[in-house]
């Protein structure tokens, strides 16, 4: 195998193995954050999380934990 077949291996390989990390840290973020704000919908859209409820943004403005947290998913 060439170098330069030998560095595409291993930038796919690297690629797969990142993407994966993202998704499993979407997912354990998802899970903690669902144990802080039980009463707030989240959920993982690929290596994204969403999160929605009843007022949410008029309580994004009044609760500091919030905030906080949108600071975070950015």
């Amino acid at each position: 195998m060439s170098a330069q077949g030998f560095g595409r291996v291993l930038l796919r390989q690297a690629t797969r193995i990142g993407a994966r990390r993202a998704e499993t840290v979407a997912q354990r973020l998802c899970d903690e954050v669902g144990v802080i704000l039980p009463d707030i919908r989240i959920w993982r859209e690929g290596t994204r999380v969403r999160l929605g409820a009843r007022g949410l943004r008029r309580r994004w403005t009044t609760d500091a934990a919030l905030r906080w947290l949108g600071r975070l998913l950015r």
